[in-house]
């Protein structure tokens, strides 16, 4: 039963490797150039011995290495190598994912507006994207805060407390 795995036609890579004395990269390049197409079976690559036999005498002829690895065309880094083009719509794309989040913290401005939730200054900065507040001035109602997006921002302090922000309409 052994016998009927081990099929004596097929040759392993790592044999051609060994007795051709070529490196596995430079023995799929060549098997490319060919167009001689590898049996795969689990992690193990062979080739008939047909095929092992039109390589060796291949390499037999004389025929270079160089010349394998010459014809490799190698890209250039850039933005034409992406799997998708970049162009306008990338633009697009991201202007639309910028406006969909300001969206979203509006909807939670308003929210927090109707249930009279208060923040604290690190929350609001958060909230805002701001690394920190503007500066509180005098609003029309007589409270200390600032205007934002349409909405008023005041400031409520508390004895014993660290200062809130509640959230108002102009």
């Amino acid at each position: 039963m052994v016998q009927a795995l081990a099929q004596p036609d097929l040759v392993p890579l790592s044999q051609l490797e060994n007795d051709l004395g070529i490196s596995r990269v430079d023995l799929l390049l060549l098997l490319r150039r060919l167009g001689i197409q590898p049996i795969r079976r689990g992690m193990r690559t062979l080739l008939s011995a047909d095929q092992a036999e039109q390589l060796a005498a291949h390499l037999g002829s004389g025929a270079s290495l160089e010349t394998i690895t010459a014809e490799l065309v190698l890209d250039e880094p850039g933005h034409d190598n992406l799997p998708v083009p970049l162009g306008e719509s990338w633009g697009e794309a991201a202007r639309y994912a910028h406006l969909r989040l300001l969206r979203e913290r509006l909807e939670i401005l308003e929210t927090l507006m109707r249930s009279g939730i208060e923040l604290d200054s690190r929350q609001l900065c958060d909230l805002l994207e701001l690394s920190r507040l503007p500066a509180a001035q005098p609003l029309d109602d007589g409270a200390m805060g600032f205007i934002r997006l349409g909405l008023q921002f005041s400031r409520n302090q508390r004895l014993g407390q660290r200062s809130s922000w509640r959230i108002a309409k102009i």
